[in-house]
C-alpha cells in the first residue's frame, strides 16, 4: 500500500491574513494614485484651434473666466463671446444690484476691453446642463460650428460632456479650455478649500452621470429648455441686447 501523502509545505507562503492585508495595501495605493491625479483628470483642456466661430463663457468663477475669454478674443480666436446664465448673482442681489450671471460676465468682459457689439448675452440657464443647451440653441440659430468654451479646471470634464450631449444633433463642436489657477501639485488635499472644491465636483459629476449623461446616451432626456414655459421670449431677446 502506498504510504500517506506528504503534507504540502507552507513555509515561506503568506498567511491568509497577510494576503488580505497586502491586497488592501495594493488597493489603497491604487486609490491614492487616482486621488492624487483627480484635479488633473477633471481639468484637462482640449487643443485650441487657430480659429473658432465663438468663445463661450460658462457662468461662475468671476472674474477669471470672462477675463480669460477676452484674452482669447483679443488674440483673434473668434469674433464673438457668448455669455449665459439666468440666475441672479447672490452677492450683488444682497446689495440691491440684481444682476444675472450672464450680465455679470459681460460686465466684467466689457471692463476688460470687450466691445458691446462682440458680446452675445443669453439670460438663461441655471446649471451647467442648462447652460450647455442654451449655447446649443444659439449655435443652431447662428450657424456657429466651432465654439471654444472657457471654464475653470475642476469644471472642465463635466462641462465638456454636457456640451457634447447638447451639441450632438447640431453638428457643432465644442473645445473646452480649462482657464485659471490649478490646484497645487499633489498636496491639494491638505488645503481645506481645495479639498471641498474637489469633493463637490466629484459629487456633481456622479449626479450628472446618472441624471443626464446616461439618459442622453440611450436617447432619453434632451433639451431642458425646449418645452419650458418658464423660458420667456425675453431670455432669447437678451442675445441681442446688452446691459447698459
Amino acid at each position: 500500500m502506498p504510504g500517506p501523502m506528504p503534507e504540502e509545505s507552507t513555509e515561506g507562503s503568506p498567511s491568509p491574513g497577510t494576503r488580505r492585508w497586502l491586497a488592501a495595501l495594493v488597493a489603497a495605493t491604487a486609490l491614492a494614485g487616482v486621488l492624487l491625479r483627480l484635479p488633473r483628470l477633471l481639468g484637462e483642456s482640449d487643443p485650441i484651434p487657430g480659429r473658432a466661430d465663438a468663445i463661450y463663457v460658462f457662468p461662475g468663477e468671476v472674474p477669471a473666466r470672462p477675463r480669460c475669454a477676452v484674452e482669447l478674443w483679443r488674440r483673434g480666436l473668434a469674433p464673438r463671446v457668448v455669455f449665459t446664465g439666468g440666475s441672479l448673482d447672490r452677492s450683488l442681489s444682497a446689495v440691491g444690484d440684481p444682476t444675472t450671471d450672464a450680465d455679470l460676465g459681460v460686465r466684467i468682459a466689457r471692463g476688460a476691453g470687450l466691445p458691446p457689439d462682440d458680446a452675445v448675452v443669453l439670460r438663461e440657464g441655471t446649471s451647467t446642463w442648462e447652460d450647455a443647451f442654451a449655447v446649443a440653441r444659439w449655435a443652431r440659430s447662428s450657424g456657429a460650428r466651432t465654439i471654444v468654451a472657457v471654464t475653470s479646471p475642476l469644471h472642465a470634464r463635466r462641462a465638456r460632456r454636457s456640451l457634447e450631449a447638447a451639441l450632438r444633433s447640431s453638428g457643432a463642436t465644442a473645445i473646452v479650455l480649462a482657464c485659471g489657477p490649478r490646484l497645487a501639485g499633489t498636496a491639494w488635499w491638505w488645503d481645506e478649500k481645495s479639498l471641498v472644491a474637489v469633493a463637490v465636483e466629484i459629487a456633481k459629476s456622479f449626479l450628472y452621470e446618472f441624471r443626464h449623461f446616461l439618459p442622453a446616451r440611450i436617447g432619453l432626456g434632451g433639451d431642458p429648455g425646449e418645452n419650458d414655459p418658464a423660458r420667456s421670449p425675453g431670455a432669447a431677446a437678451g442675445a441681442a441686447a446688452l446691459p447698459s
